[in-house]
């Protein structure tokens, strides 16, 4: 594989505001179908983001202007959907210029790219892109009224560089948890499993929230109403996860502070109290981000990120703010 371009995959955490759902702004409460249950998604890019610009002097791309984040959707006006197929003109070029439509953010650009030879006589530009993402994670709900699911609670990034990664298309699949990476303090545990057949649906879009769909599957968790914000409360709570052969489990966490004016997603800090999940896990781990909070009978929100320092500890973003993002952004 030509060593400028590579592929990698990866999840992570984003930041995106999004209006706060309360009573006041919605007359009537929303009922879905709790999650818990793992996933596994393949997601690809609309067009491949560089992660990596070669800096010396004498590399094309940075002579062209090209800066990681960029988004090349195009080349020589052939929309590109993949490394390969950007490879491919490259290697096709014979070193003539390569005109690349660029976002950078929401911005449209247009660079002029010279291709040169490397030591094994490719032509080459002297960046690395990715082009798509695969990962395990956690249902939060299925909402029926629209036939849409939500789940992670975050948005999914690029690991080197933490740009929220454009969605081309994408499809999720049921999954299998195998064993358990166990989290201690200062290393950050994992579920580790495996992609089915099964699948559940398609993602329709990727936001800092969540990721969100359409839902082929039949919904298999209970149905319960949504909080509103002013429904929550400092104190006991349970999450819905499943981290072995045994299925969804609830396990019991303590919801120890409030922040729902947070436009981060960072609206509650939870903790861990269950003794058998603690046993388990070590606390919350990778693959859990997306397990329903349940308190008084109602769907709260979703676990999101682990404390590294404190794997007992972790945040947790409200249903409203997920709800919300979802039909803001591209949702009923």
């Amino acid at each position: 594989m030509n060593k400028y371009i590579r592929y990698v995959c990866t999840l992570l955490a984003a930041v995106m505001l999004c209006p706060v759902i309360t009573a006041s702004a919605e007359e009537q409460r929303k009922t879905v179908y709790v999650g818990g249950m793992p996933f596994g998604l393949t997601m690809y890019t609309g067009g491949v983001i560089v992660v990596n610009v070669d800096k010396n002097d004498d590399s094309p791309a940075y002579k062209a202007g090209v800066k990681e984040n960029d988004v090349v959707t195009k080349a020589n006006g052939e929309a590109v959907s993949s490394n390969e197929q950007l490879q491919s003109i490259i290697r096709k070029s014979n070193g003539a210029d390569i005109e690349l439509s660029v976002l950078r953010g929401k911005s449209p650009i247009s660079l002029r790219i010279t291709p040169e030879l490397d030591e094994d006589d490719h032509y080459t530009v002297g960046m690395w892109v990715r082009d798509s993402t695969a990962g395990l994670g956690t249902v939060t709900y299925f909402d029926k009224s629209t036939h849409s699911f939500g789940a992670l609670g975050h948005g999914i990034c690029d690991r080197d560089t933490g740009m929220l990664m454009p969605l081309g298309s994408g499809k999720v699949v049921e999954a299998e948890i195998t064993s358990i990476t166990k989290a201690k303090k200062g290393i950050a545990g994992g579920l580790n499993g495996s992609m089915t057949d099964a699948a559940i649906g398609e993602i329709t879009l990727n936001n800092g929230y969540g990721v969100y769909g359409k839902y082929t599957a039949v919904p298999s968790g209970e149905e319960m109403p949504c909080a509103f914000d002013s429904d929550i409360r400092t104190g006991s709570a349970t999450i819905l996860s499943t981290v072995d052969g045994d299925g969804v489990q609830e396990y019991e966490v303590e919801i120890e502070n409030l922040n729902l004016e947070n436009n981060s997603g960072q609206n509650m800090v939870i903790r861990v109290t269950d003794e058998n999940l603690l046993e388990k896990t070590g606390g919350i781990v990778q693959g859990m981000s997306g397990s329903p909070i349940l308190q008084n009978g109602r769907l709260v929100g979703a676990v999101t990120h682990v404390f590294v320092n404190a794997p007992e500890k972790g945040y947790g973003i409200t249903i409203g703010n997920m709800l919300s993002c979802y039909e803001q952004f591209g949702g009923i």
